[in-house]
């Protein structure tokens, strides 16, 4: 008896715990249906967890209302309504729910640890938002951030507050019911749909990811079909070891475009690469292998409505003019051609004279070296003599780079030459 009497104050206490809630709103008996008595707090956890308040005038019908915005709500120990949008357990006989509603005696309203489950038959489940841009799913985000840029935290984040705060970004998205995270990379770890399952914390309609579980919108950042006389080709794959351009190379820190279209007027081919590289080439590379645009997400330098490739990745762009493949000069002013030639800056392979210009050609490096045994052409626009060559002999691939004053000439690459040797006259 003395146990029995502790219980029943121990659940007085609880319900006492319970916020109160004023009964003047009702909803009418058909919005909801009857699933049965539960037994509820088993192992000290609730079987509706969501939401909860107690009154003295509890009724079915105001814990209806409370609960509007959920699947399921339930009444127990005359006053206690609790609401949430999932049930798993099994109901237990009616007859353990025998407690009259405190506002209602011909109403019952569960029992100690036992509810009277309903189901709102006027539930709507939140969902992702339907906005203009592409939804490309629930990730996985945990670790590093996959969206990693400028957080904002709202108490009446939506979708769409966290789409106008990153509208300079090309993805961005949800998580936790009230962040917003932004990114020009999009996120690759799939995750179930369902463990996206937070409500906005500003409208309760739209789901907002979960923990470590973010929705994400965006599509990649389109590069344009030209620039200048250059069309779009691709985003590529690149690497140190292995440059799928291997003519000119330029660096700017507010890197666009058309800077490095200008710099390589001379080529074929222009690609940017990590916001700020420049590389040119008379061809692609074989090795050069097209991926998603999406993988070329690094906004230029100087111009962060369009992208300049991204680490190890080009955007690149092949003109639509008419240009001469460029060759080495089989002979010239007695000069005949040798080879592609190793050079170093510490230790000139031919060390006589030096000529730049930057409207360099062979034709111009051979009048310079006149009565020298060779000559050479390196790095677009620098002309070397001597009477002795070191170094020695390259691969011709190494000689890349076209001159600045006749882009139809190879004019060596950094630290190689195209070497001219004299003709021997009888």
């Amino acid at each position: 008896m003395a146990r029995a009497a502790i219980s029943l104050i121990a659940l007085a206490a609880a319900a006492q715990a319970l916020p109160r809630q004023s009964p003047s709103l009702k909803r009418d008996g058909a919005s909801f249906t009857s699933q049965g008595c539960f037994v509820d707090n088993a192992n000290n956890q609730r079987l509706l967890s969501g939401a909860s308040y107690a009154d003295d005038g509890m009724t079915v019908e105001s814990c209806a209302a409370f609960c509007t915005k959920f699947k399921y709500f339930g009444v127990e120990y005359g006053r206690e309504c609790y609401c949430d949008n999932s049930l798993s357990a099994t109901a237990t006989a009616d007859s353990d729910c025998a407690m009259p509603c405190a506002g209602d005696a011909d109403e019952t309203c569960g029992n100690g640890n036992r509810l009277n489950v309903y189901l709102n038959n006027n539930y709507v489940a939140p969902k992702v938002a339907t906005l203009s841009v592409p939804y490309l799913g629930c990730f996985v985000d945990q670790g590093a951030r996959v969206l990693p840029d400028d957080l904002l935290g709202a108490d009446n984040m939506t979708a769409q507050v966290c789409a106008a705060h990153c509208a300079d970004y090309s993805y961005f998205g949800v998580e936790y019911g009230r962040e917003c995270w932004c990114g020009n990379s999009p996120p690759t770890t799939t995750a179930a749909e369902s463990d996206c399952s937070m409500v906005c914390a500003g409208d309760d309609t739209q789901i907002c990811g979960a923990g470590n579980r973010i929705n994400v919108w965006g599509s990649p950042l389109a590069s344009p079909d030209t620039v200048g006389d250059y069309e779009y080709v691709g985003c590529f794959t690149d690497s140190n070891d292995n440059r799928s351009l291997r003519g000119l190379v330029t660096y700017d820190p507010a890197m666009t475009l058309e800077k490095c279209a200008a710099a390589c007027s001379l080529y074929s081919y222009f690609g940017v690469e990590y916001g700020t590289q420049c590389y040119c080439g008379a061809s692609l590379e074989p090795s050069a292998q097209q991926v998603p645009q999406a993988q070329c997400s690094l906004r230029c330098g100087g111009d962060y409505n369009n992208v300049c490739g991204d680490a190890d990745r080009l955007n690149v762009f092949l003109t639509s003019e008419c240009k001469d493949e460029p060759a080495n000069v089989p002979s010239v002013d007695g000069f005949s051609y040798k080879s592609c030639w190793t050079d170093d800056v510490n230790n000139r392979s031919l060390a006589d004279n030096v000529l730049r210009s930057d409207d360099m050609t062979v034709e111009k490096c051979a009048a310079f070296c006149q009565g020298s045994s060779y000559f050479g052409v390196e790095y677009g626009r620098e002309c070397y003599c001597g009477n002795v060559l070191g170094g020695a002999s390259a691969s011709e691939d190494e000689c890349s780079e076209v001159c600045f004053g006749n882009g139809a000439e190879w004019c060596g690459a950094p630290s190689r030459l195209n070497v001219y040797s004299a003709v021997l006259r009888r």
